[in-house]
């Protein structure tokens, strides 16, 4: 389907040729922190559009990748902030107004984010962001799993009953140490295979791709997502590893991602083994609900764990189909679509119920506390746009930011 970077340029071209008011960018390198390299990459579709900034347009901010950790970005880009832009406004700004003011335009930006439940969003949106959500990790998991659909699945008894894939244990990772604790006791670790667990070395780019042979060493998917110990829900292309492989799956992730993974079409286990894990708020409860799960089939006999997978295979079967399905695509197509066009729309509405937008807003944040260092060249510039746009609104904005210009 598309590649992270292609996902962003069939963006640019929708959005751009429909006349949108607004930038995307995204992160120059997946994956990193610093939102100095949150850009505007050129393409042929907005060449047009990058040199007028927020004078004119707002931006579209993807935040897509990976979980909102606002105080990370914070942290790193004034790191960066304080390396190539030592006199800026911003550095006496808080951890949030740094990392919000980042997005400023006439327009109020938007965020597109594949997280529920989150309070991260909630920040934003509180800050002036619009938001919408859509299922990112899905639509690249389609490009990269994509040449796994021809190959069919291996018959025959599997060595082991888990499988599990584990190659970080840092951050918000720390939780599948307790994981590996667990699988080692009790005997589980005999009835678990997991590569490369001693050497750890599990490449970065592994998530892009399976070892197909593994599909034939064990039953039952282990998935231990990026976050556990959280509220949200966030999931990655991990979710879609023993979906492909013809195998059914235990999830560690935020609560209720089952509920989530359903409501795109797919089916979980929850009538064949106890899936109440999903609804536990708590963390601890929830590890040790799933951990109880893995210990109880663990211990089954050879002939129950047998009838036990044979209940799976009707859901695995489905599952695989429905991924690689133009019903599955559409599905996150129509969604991104709609979430695209709700969010241009508000963004638009933003320019006429908050004149001046969060360019005007935090430049008089920025006059506050540094107006020695203020530049107002482009709040000159917007006012111009504005009032060929509405002279009501241009009036607006003197009237309440006259001490700026």
């Amino acid at each position: 389907m598309f590649s992270p970077n292609q996902l962003y340029d069939y963006l640019r071209y929708h959005y751009s040729t429909d006349k949108k008011n607004s930038i995307i960018r995204n992160f120059k390198i997946n994956g990193i922190k610093d939102l100095m390299y949150l850009i505007p990459m050129n393409n042929i579709y907005t060449d047009s559009l990058l040199h007028k900034k927020h004078t004119t347009h707002g931006y579209t901010e993807m935040l897509d990748q990976e979980p909102i950790d606002i105080d990370a970005f914070a942290i790193t880009s004034r790191t960066s902030l304080e390396l190539t832009e030592p006199n800026s406004f911003r550095l006496s700004f808080n951890n949030a107004d740094l990392v919000f003011s980042k997005s400023m335009g006439i327009h109020n930006p938007v965020i597109l984010h594949s997280e529920r439940n989150s309070d991260a969003v909630v920040d934003y949106t509180d800050n002036f962001f619009i938001e919408g959500h859509f299922w990112s990790n899905a639509f690249t998991s389609r490009y990269w799993f994509s040449h796994y659909e021809l190959l069919s699945k291996k018959m025959g008894e599997r060595n082991k009953r888990f499988g599990v894939y584990i190659r970080d244990t840092n951050g918000t990772r720390t939780y599948r140490k307790d994981l590996i604790n667990v699988l080692d006791n009790n005997g589980i670790k005999e009835h678990t295979y997991y590569p490369n667990k001693e050497t750890n070395t599990i490449a970065s780019y592994a998530s892009a791709s399976v070892e197909w042979t593994d599909h034939t060493q064990f039953d039952i998917h282990i998935v231990p997502e990026t976050i556990f110990d959280t509220e949200k829900i966030h999931l990655t292309e991990k979710i879609f590893k023993p979906i492909i492989m013809y195998q059914s799956f235990i999830l560690l992730a935020g609560p209720n991602s089952l509920d989530y993974i359903k409501s795109y079409g797919f089916k979980t286990f929850g009538d064949v083994w106890d899936e109440s894990y999903d609804s536990e708020q708590d963390t601890d409860t929830r590890f040790k609900k799933v951990t109880d799960l893995i210990t109880t089939l663990s211990a089954m006999s050879v002939s129950e764990f047998r009838k036990l997978i044979i209940k799976t295979q009707e859901i695995v079967d489905f599952n695989r189909t429905h991924f690689y399905s133009e019903k599955f695509k559409n599905i996150l197509l129509n969604e991104l679509h709609q979430v695209m066009d709700d969010t241009y729309r508000q963004q638009e509405e933003s320019f006429y119920t908050m004149p001046g937008g969060t360019l005007f807003y935090y430049y008089d944040l920025y006059f506050k506390k540094n107006s020695t260092l203020l530049n107002n060249a482009p709040l000159i510039e917007s006012l111009q746009y504005v009032y060929k746009k509405s002279e009501k609104i241009g009036n607006a904005i003197v009237q309440r930011y006259n001490h700026l210009l």
